[in-house]
């Protein structure tokens, strides 16, 4: 019976494994960010229901540790999205939190990567018109990450 119970466990844990799994390590945009050696790779760009769904991955390519503040003290709208002309910011619920990475009791969110390492971030805003393919991500920390795709879902 615990054996049974041993192979049920595991294959849980496998499934839950496999389906946490990014889709595809392939970034759909990229762009090399003002810290060293810290590149921003957009992994994730879906719109689903009249709301965009972003997610980024820090990777540290760079010879030592480091950290990127994305937010301080509660600002996140200094990370936002352009298309079409039109600025659209992160979402907010319905208590005015962004629904985005959670930031710490302070306001502030600042990524700590090692040397290899990478970090994700996500952040939700309202999606652009369905005839808008593309978009812009302006991040607190560098340039913009231009000509992103919009996979619809």
């Amino acid at each position: 019976m615990k054996l049974i119970l041993w192979g049920v466990i595991v294959s849980m844990c496998t499934a839950l494994c496999l389906a946490q799994a990014p889709k595809s390590s392939k970034p759909l945009a990229s762009a090399q960010l003002d810290a060293p050696g810290i590149v921003a790779e957009v992994i994730e760009s879906t719109r689903r229901d009249g709301v965009l769904t972003v997610r980024v991955r820090f990777r540290n390519t760079g010879d030592k540790a480091a950290s990127l503040n994305l937010a301080s003290a509660g600002h996140y709208d200094d990370n936002y999205v352009t298309a079409a002309e039109t600025k659209y910011t992160v979402v907010r619920d319905s208590k005015g939190y962004a629904v985005a990475t959670p930031m710490d009791p302070g306001g502030d969110l600042t990524a700590r990567i090692a040397k290899g390492g990478t970090w994700n971030w996500w952040a939700k805003f309202s999606a652009p018109p369905e005839d808008v393919k593309t978009y812009a991500l302006y991040l607190k920390v560098g340039p913009p990450i231009e000509d992103i795709p919009i996979v619809d879902k």
